[in-house]
């Protein structure tokens, strides 16, 4: 499975990354490694799958070090980045109600978390979906090809951000 990540104004999947955050962590045991020394070891792990165009480099180290810090809590411990929710569809009725549904639920608990509606067909396939619409949250696909119920995607969030 692919890891989504933003480079610049671009969303790009980039294979091998959550093995190599893995492997990082354990790595490092204990010991803290500073954000940007973690960037540059999972941009070397993640170019022996993916081509990254060297121009291109310095925004992939950018946000590799969000996507490190970002999974450490202040423990220092890895955590899920359940804030990130992803709609996979084209724009169709289904998939704009469901951003809506989301939308709606995340204010009526007052829950903060970065939206995306993922339009572009080959990104959405990188999460493996064939059919939409699809929700994805923190990188899990929980529901594809078909408008969830409004029970079903509040238990969801609550269970994924709560």
């Amino acid at each position: 499975m692919s890891v989504t990540l933003k480079i610049g104004n671009t969303s790009v999947g980039l294979v091998g990354l959550e093995g190599a955050l893995s492997s990082l962590r354990k790595r490092a045991g204990t010991q803290q490694i500073p954000p940007e020394e973690a960037a540059i070891e999972l941009l070397k792990a993640v170019k022996q799958k993916n081509y990254i165009p060297a121009r291109a480099e310095p925004e992939y180290l950018e946000a590799l070090e969000k996507y490190w810090t970002r999974h450490l809590d202040e423990n220092g411990e890895q955590e899920g980045d359940n804030r990130q929710i992803r709609i996979l569809g084209p724009g169709c009725i289904s998939c704009n109600r469901l951003e809506e549904m989301v939308i709606s639920i995340l204010s009526e608990h007052g829950l903060p978390a970065d939206i995306e509606h993922v339009k572009d067909l080959d990104e959405i396939w990188r999460y493996g979906v064939i059919q939409t619409p699809a929700l994805v949250i923190g990188n899990r696909v929980l529901c594809s090809g078909r408008l969830p119920t409004r029970a079903a995607v509040e238990a969801w969030i609550r269970e994924l951000m709560l």
